[in-house]
């Protein structure tokens, strides 16, 4: 995705006198991709503080108060602002509008919006997103980088992705954080991976995730009603750069992890986002955003993950967490406090570090993500044990390979199937044989994870599948 580039930032000369205290007008065109951002010219109404804009999906006014803050207004109360700033309400005795009524029109026809409100990754002002004009009402608050040292913060890092497995997972913890940092500082737009952390209850996975949030800006939101297919509402997740998953409830049914996962795809890969909230028309707008999960590393909390197919397997980034002794005393409220303080206080050298000192390493960076992906080899094996086609290999263990039973199983997928669901065990392998052509996707993907125990040959009729159990080694026939 392309950097913002091609910055003007010139006053109009014919507007340079303006009234006293008032701010000396600019333009400002930015693009970025299909991306667009325009300031406009002049304040619309002489006499009030900045621009007015009229929301059309509000039916409100917004003004700025004596600070710069965007503030919603109904249509009496800007009236007396207009009243206020000469703009008389009064009717002309001869009838026709008064002033303010001419002057409310003339905002309505000619600074009209389709949305106000916040909008992740975004300086408050007006902008326009492939033809939605949009009035941004607050900033995020970018951390500002400062060069120090960050102590605390970096034992803290290294007690969680240093555990000593022998995997230093840190680097890709800096990769991620400096591409998300370094694109919001610079105005651009940049997909990311998920980043996951899972690991022990108390090991400082949330205190990350809180630590992120002032990182990226200051706002977070959760996300997991609406990826999990909970509710079709998100309006509320385009005010925050931080979508932030903690500890939630797993669930075991396939359908709505595959769900999660679609959504995953969807905020990683879409520039564009639907945006819908209750009792409101969707419309589309461009956030920038990034989504932290933590959750415990057993196997029933990691069912709120879904499975790591190759169509999502990118968009992710899988990290074990370690608990270690924390690098202050936290026994107290008190010394919690301090702990929260201090790392806090080291955020701005930590992001100077980040973008100023440190470089992704070559074998680490990807085009599309500036760094690629890591998947833990626990997390992995943990998470493909809980996946559908790890179940179908226990289900044509138990029917067709047992103590009992034959060493290896040879025929086609609608023959599997068949067996399956006229065996005791076809309750279960209807559960999970629930989409059409369910048989011969876990195959293919058991060819693939599993090519000791499942392979494929094509015949001159037809496809082939050949299963053995565990520890048997295949006939000589050719592997397709």
């Amino acid at each position: 995705m392309s950097t913002l580039t091609d910055v003007w930032l010139d006053p109009e000369p014919e507007l340079a006198a303006k009234p006293e205290g008032q701010p000396k007008p600019k333009t400002a065109t930015v693009t970025s991709g299909a991306v667009k951002f325009k300031t406009p010219t002049a304040s619309p109404t002489a006499g009030l503080r900045g621009e007015q804009f009229y929301d059309s999906a509000a039916k409100c006014f917004w003004i700025q108060d004596s600070r710069g803050a965007w503030m919603q207004l109904s249509c009496q109360s800007m009236t007396r602002h207009l009243d206020r700033a000469g703009f008389s309400s009064g009717r002309p005795r001869d009838g026709g509008n008064s002033p303010a009524d001419d002057q409310l029109c003339e905002i309505q026809l000619e600074h009209g919006v389709d949305y106000a409100g916040p909008l992740a990754g975004f300086q408050s002002g007006y902008i326009e997103q492939r033809g939605t004009r949009i009035l941004v009402t607050t900033s995020p608050s970018l951390v500002k980088p400062a060069k120090g040292e960050w102590p605390v913060l970096g034992k803290l890092l290294e007690n969680l992705f240093a555990g000593g497995d022998g995997i230093d997972q840190r680097s890709f913890v800096f990769g991620w954080l400096k591409v998300a940092i370094t694109a919001l500082h610079d105005g651009e737009h940049r997909p990311g991976q998920v980043l996951c952390l899972a690991g022990p209850a108390g090991c400082g996975k949330s205190m990350l995730q809180n630590l992120i949030t002032p990182m990226f800006g200051g706002r977070s939101a959760k996300p997991y009603r609406y990826m999990s297919g909970k509710t079709q509402f998100n309006l509320d997740l385009f005010g925050a750069e931080h979508l932030m998953i903690e500890d939630e409830v797993p669930s075991a049914d396939m359908r709505a992890r595959r769900e999660f996962g679609t959504r995953i795809k969807e905020l990683v890969v879409n520039e564009t986002q639907s945006a819908h909230g209750k009792h409101k028309n969707a419309l589309s707008l461009s956030p920038f955003w990034r989504v932290s999960l933590s959750t415990n590393d057993e196997p029933e909390n990691l069912m709120v993950l879904p499975p790591l197919d190759d169509s999502i397997a990118d968009k992710v980034m899988l990290l074990k967490a370690h608990r270690q002794p924390t690098p202050m005393p936290t026994g107290t409220d008190e010394e919690r406090r301090k702990y929260r303080e201090t790392l806090l206080h080291e955020l701005p050298a930590f992001v100077h570090f980040l973008i100023h000192e440190w470089s992704i390493p070559a074998e680490l960076r990807s085009e599309r993500y500036g760094v690629r992906e890591l998947h833990h080899p626990d997390l992995t094996d943990a998470i493909q044990g809980l996946s559908d086609e790890t179940h179908l290999l226990r289900l044509v263990d138990h029917v067709l390979l047992g103590d009992d039973f034959a060493t290896r199983w040879t025929g086609t997928a609608d023959e599997l199937e068949r067996k399956l669901r006229e065996s005791p065990a076809g309750h279960e392998a209807g559960r999970l044989l629930y989409w059409r052509n369910a048989i011969g996707t876990l195959l293919g993907r058991l060819a693939k994870r599993q090519p000791l125990r499942v392979r494929s040959c094509r015949t001159r009729l037809d496809r082939q599948w050949e299963v053995v159990r565990e520890g048997i080694k295949f006939s000589i026939a050719e592997k397709e």
